[in-house]
């Protein structure tokens, strides 16, 4: 069966070619809800697609992106009615992928890319929503649209309210709940999921104030602190700066991107050595050949995903240096 959604111009069906490693289940409930997310990347940055969304949540252990559609308004489409930002089909919409928790059975996952507490939503894109919704409400997908912060559990959470609920006519978009001092896991939940980095709280302080969760491995169910996490990360006093070849893991200066071989500085390769840095932190590249090519440019960008998630882009430079030295000195190294 062929959706009237599909048929869109501006619309290309990836679910063949996303990246992937393993199949979500089929659905047991027919779809109710559409549910409306933004990404948290800036729109403009080179992760803020489809394919780097994938990449990242593969990370995270899923088996591919969590959500269904993603619009992406960096990529602009020309279509007889105008301009329109581009539509990625990542996922068939017979599957259960993870986006809302618990609610994941019943509910459709769209994601329009970018961060809409800085970034602004442009004609392209409005264009591109109005005429999705409109198409899946035909298609008979869906009895009603609501934003990620409507559904059961994530009335704390900052999406998706930022400049939408003019673009979403279709949606009444409520400001978010307090924080709750507790939250109980759902389907699919990280600790950079749950951040709710309006109110301050940051993955730091989610491990910080629930020492004996492992992150890697939250169960559903499971109750941590949340609202009571805030600020209760202390990051130790700054200690004097000491020469980079006193550092078991010592960094590079200058900017380093994919298939730029590196020269030499000190006794290792400059490529080597955050190579050997995203590895111990356990940010896999593969084999320390200080070579920039698909592996480590995927590990910056995981590793950006995780700190930098407004400078996603794959690049080494100085500011993802500042970060992942911070990163090695709080593992101790």
């Amino acid at each position: 069966m062929t959706y009237k959604f599909e048929n869109l111009p501006q619309l290309v069906d990836n679910r063949r070619t996303i990246p992937k490693d393993g199949n979500y289940s089929k659905r047991t409930r027919s779809i109710t809800t559409r549910v409306w997310h933004h990404s948290l990347t800036k729109k403009t940055l080179g992760g803020s697609d489809a394919a780097s969304f994938a990449k990242y949540h593969i990370s995270l252990g899923w088996p591919s992106i969590g959500y269904h559609i993603i619009i992406e308004p960096k990529n602009i489409v020309n279509t007889p009615k105008g301009k329109r930002a581009r539509i990625v089909y990542a996922n068939d919409i017979s599957l259960r992928t993870y986006h809302v928790g618990n609610s994941n059975q019943f509910a459709l996952g769209m994601c329009v890319a970018g961060d809409y507490r800085y970034d602004d939503l442009d004609d392209a894109t409005k264009a591109t929503i109005d005429e999705l919704q409109e198409a899946l409400v035909s298609d008979g997908i869906g009895k009603e649209d609501k934003s990620h912060n409507e559904m059961a559990g994530y009335s704390w959470k900052s999406c998706c309210v930022f400049n939408y609920k003019e673009a979403f006519k279709f949606l009444d978009a409520k400001k978010p709940s307090v924080v709750p001092g507790t939250y109980k896991i759902q389907e699919g939940d990280t600790f950079w999921g749950i951040a709710n980095n309006d109110e301050g709280i940051t993955v730091n302080d989610l491990i910080t104030s629930n020492p004996n969760v492992n992150p890697a491995k939250l169960q559903i169910g499971q109750v941590i602190n949340l609202g009571k996490a805030k600020n209760a990360y202390t990051p130790k006093p700054a200690t004097p700066k000491k020469p980079q070849s006193t550092y078991k893991y010592p960094l590079p200066a200058g900017v380093w991107r994919h298939y730029k071989k590196g020269g030499k500085s000190g006794s290792f390769n400059e490529v080597e050595q955050i190579q050997r840095a995203l590895n111990a932190i356990y940010f896999k590249c593969g084999k320390v050949d200080g070579w920039y090519g698909d592996l480590l440019e995927d590990a910056v960008r995981r590793f950006q995903l995780i700190y930098m998630p407004y400078e996603v882009d794959g690049v080494y430079g100085p500011n993802t240096k500042k970060k992942l030295q911070a990163v090695l000195k709080s593992k101790g190294y």
